[in-house]
C-alpha cells in the first residue's frame, strides 16, 4: 500500500489555530462573567442550589482560556 505524505504548504492555516483562538474568546468570555458572578452572585434561578457556590463558570471559563491559549500558540502560522 503506497503512502502519501502531506507536506503542509507554508501558506496553509490549521484548522487547529482556528479552533484555539475560538475556544480562548469563549473561555475569556466566560473568565469574565465567572468573575463577576463571584463578587455579584446572580439570583439562583438557572444553577443547581449545589452548584452554585462550586463557580462553574468561573472554572469553565479558566480551563477554556488555558486550552484555547495552548491551541492557539502551538498551530499559530509561522513565517517560513
Amino acid at each position: 500500500m503506497e503512502h502519501h505524505e502531506h507536506k503542509a504548504d507554508p501558506t496553509e492555516i490549521s484548522i487547529w489555530f482556528f479552533c484555539g483562538i475560538l475556544v480562548l474568546a469563549y473561555g475569556l468570555v466566560l473568565l469574565v462573567t465567572g468573575l463577576a458572578e463571584f463578587h455579584t452572585p446572580p439570583p439562583n434561578e438557572v444553577l443547581l442550589p449545589w452548584l452554585q457556590p462550586l463557580h462553574p463558570t468561573l472554572w469553565w471559563g479558566l480551563l477554556m482560556t488555558v486550552l484555547g491559549g495552548i491551541y492557539t500558540v502551538r498551530f499559530r502560522p509561522r513565517r517560513s
